[in-house]
């Protein structure tokens, strides 16, 4: 019998937070514009909820492990995959959905988009619409995921 992983407390750090922005008509698929991308490396599950590193109010999640600054050219590899049909074509389909993998975009001091990231189960959430609005990627986009966390020096699990 498969044992359940332990359920991490979630709780949000109150100082300095940030103001949300995110806007429901964004998409990658049309493309939009931001100032800057963080990745956040996080613990962004508690059982069988999910969260974004950034909550409704500001405020970060306490989970983090890693922020990191991303290159324009590491956010136009990211755009391309998560605005390629291609890498959502044979999703790989698993159902964990743990996600320890968080971009967030920002437009003039504010947060304008969130995407998390379970690369384990390949799924994905966004405030901005994907190439596929399931939200299950292939292998192809796993590999590039990997490659980014690799070059942002996040944790491998």
């Amino acid at each position: 019998m498969p044992t359940k992983a332990p359920k991490t407390e979630i709780k949000w750090v109150i100082e300095n937070p940030v103001k949300i922005k995110t806007k429901s008509n964004l998409s990658y698929l049309k493309g939009f514009e931001c100032d800057s991308v963080i990745g956040i490396d996080y613990i962004g599950f508690s059982g069988e909820h999910y969260y974004s590193p950034i909550n409704e109010k500001g405020n970060y999640i306490s989970t983090i492990r890693k922020k990191q600054k991303l290159s324009r050219e590491q956010i136009s590899r990211l755009n391309s995959i998560l605005s390629n049909k291609k890498m959502f074509e044979n999703p790989n389909i698993a159902g964990c959905y743990q996600p320890r993998l968080g971009f967030v975009y920002f437009r003039n001091n504010e947060v304008i988009c969130q995407t998390i990231v379970c690369i384990a189960c390949s799924q994905l959430e966004s405030s901005a619409e994907t190439a596929d609005l399931n939200g299950n990627f292939n292998q192809k986009a796993k590999l590039e995921l990997k490659k980014l966390t690799s070059e942002l020096s996040f944790s491998k699990d």
